[in-house]
C-alpha cells in the first residue's frame, strides 16, 4: 500500500501537523470597522493532510494578553493514530505579541514538540529597545539584530491580517524560523469560493514562497470569518505536498 512508506516517515508527518505553525498559515480573526476594532478572540480547527493522507488537526487560538493590546496566539496538534508516529499530543506553539496602529510587533515565542529531549524546541524573546532577539533553538542559542517589521511564525498572519483589513497589498515579511532569519515573497491570486467541512465560503487567496525555495504556500482568507484562512496548501515543485481545510470555528 502506498501509505506505509509516508508511515515509516516521521519527518513528512512532522512537516505536515507543523505547517500551520512554521510556513504561516497561523491565522487571526479580526473584526471589521463596523464592529469594535481590533483582534477578536477565536478558536479554528483544521483537517491536515499530507499527499492525500491525513495526519490528525491543528487547532489555533487567539486570546487577549496581560496587557491592553497584547494577544497570546497559540497553536496544539491533535495527531491521529498514524500522526503520533511523529507528533506528540502535547506538541504545542505559543507566540505573544502587540498589536498596534502601527502593525503586528512579535515579543516572545515558544514552541515545545512535547518530548523531555528538548531537541527540536525553540524559545526566544524580542528586545525591541535593543534592536535584537534572543534564545534557543535546537539546543543552540542565538543572539541576532532585528529590524522594525520582523515577524515570528505566529505573529506574521496576524500582521498579514492587518494588511488586507487596512486595504493594503502586503510584498513580503521577514520571518524568524527557528534561529533564522528568513525573507518570504507575498502575491495576491485573486478571489475563489471554497467548499470545507464547516462550510463553503468566498474567499480571497494569497500566496508566499520563501526565497530560494521550491515550495510555495497558499491561503484561502474567508472575508464572512474576518479573514481567517479556510484553507491553505503546500506545494513543492509544483505538486501538492500539504492541505489543511477549516473544520471548526468558534469565537470566544
Amino acid at each position: 500500500m502506498k501509505s506505509r512508506p509516508d508511515a515509516r516517515r516521521p519527518g513528512a508527518l512532522l512537516a505536515l501537523l507543523a505547517f500551520a505553525a512554521l510556513l504561516g498559515f497561523a491565522s487571526a480573526a479580526v473584526a471589521t470597522e463596523a464592529d469594535s476594532p481590533g483582534l477578536q478572540p477565536f478558536k479554528a480547527r483544521y483537517q491536515a493532510t499530507y499527499r492525500g493522507i491525513s495526519g490528525g488537526q491543528i487547532e489555533n487560538g487567539l486570546r487577549p494578553g496581560a496587557r491592553p493590546g497584547q494577544w497570546l496566539y497559540e497553536t496544539r496538534a491533535f495527531p491521529n493514530l498514524l500522526g503520533r508516529v511523529a507528533v506528540s499530543p502535547q506538541a504545542a506553539e505559543r507566540g505573544v505579541m502587540e498589536v498596534t496602529a502601527a502593525g503586528v510587533r512579535p515579543l516572545s515565542f515558544d514552541f515545545n514538540d512535547g518530548k523531555s529531549d528538548l531537541a527540536k524546541d525553540v524559545r526566544f524573546a524580542f528586545d525591541w529597545g535593543a534592536g535584537r532577539v534572543k534564545g534557543v533553538a535546537q539546543g543552540k542559542p542565538f543572539d541576532l539584530p532585528v529590524n522594525l517589521g520582523t515577524q515570528d511564525t505566529a505573529s506574521v498572519q496576524a500582521a498579514m491580517i492587518v494588511e488586507l483589513l487596512a486595504g493594503r497589498s502586503p510584498q513580503g515579511f521577514t520571518i524568524l524560523t527557528g534561529s533564522r532569519l528568513r525573507d518570504y515573497r507575498y502575491w495576491s491570486e485573486g478571489r475563489a469560493t471554497v467548499v470545507t467541512p464547516y462550510g463553503q465560503f468566498d474567499t480571497v487567496v494569497w500566496a508566499n514562497q520563501r526565497d530560494g525555495s521550491d515550495r510555495v504556500v497558499k491561503a484561502w482568507h474567508a472575508p464572512a470569518l474576518g479573514y481567517v484562512p479556510v484553507q491553505a496548501v503546500q506545494f513543492r515543485k509544483g505538486q501538492l505536498e500539504t492541505q489543511l481545510k477549516l473544520v471548526s470555528f468558534e469565537r470566544l
